[in-house]
């Protein structure tokens, strides 16, 4: 099995040099790769939305009305939404921070509550509670400055890929130089 990697060493050592680009990428040009983003999630879902209208069609004939009718109109939505995020990006980046700013408001809200009832039960609450003040903090930055806390989420993306990009180098380069045979050891 070793061996069978040796010989194809060059696909990790590629997708961890692409993913190292564009964690650089991101890391370096947050601004620029936010606004590709929307392009790239609007191209996805509209595909979606086409091949599901396609099968929601075909299926017509051979399914009963109901699921085929269901098919056709989850695929006319992500169609709908493939378009919108493809034509109105700047629309389409302050929604995605909204969204993700209201959920993480949210899920802060759910742990104060769990951080209280720990508390109520002497249980450990501190760790709990300062995860949800930071969650409602980040939730509320994300609200009061959608486009910029994209770009920063974009920076923080960009390091982890660049992280994994080189773990997946050092995996391979250390894989590569492993002896022939176990029986080195």
């Amino acid at each position: 099995m070793i061996e069978d990697f040796k010989q194809m060493k060059w696909l990790p050592l590629t997708a961890g040099a692409l993913l190292c680009a564009l964690g650089l990428l991101a890391m370096l040009w947050p601004a620029g790769v936010v606004k590709i983003l929307p392009v790239c999630i609007g191209a996805a879902i509209l595909t979606l939305g086409v091949c599901e209208l396609a099968a929601g069609i075909a299926a017509g004939r051979t399914q009963p009305r109901a699921v085929s009718g269901m098919q056709r109109l989850r695929g006319g939505v992500n169609l709908a939404v493939g378009l919108v995020l493809l034509l109105r990006r700047t629309l389409s980046l302050v929604f995605i921070a909204v969204t993700l700013g209201v959920w993480s408001i949210l899920f802060g809200l759910l742990r104060l509550r769990d951080a209280l009832r720990r508390r109520a039960a002497c249980r450990p609450w501190g760790g709990c509670a300062a995860d949800a003040v930071a969650k409602v903090i980040i939730g509320a930055g994300m609200l009061a400055s959608p486009l910029a806390s994209m770009a920063l989420w974009t920076a923080f993306l960009g390091a982890f890929f660049l992280f994994a990009g080189a773990s997946v180098i050092y995996s391979a380069l250390y894989l590569d130089r492993l002896p022939h045979d176990f029986g080195d050891f």
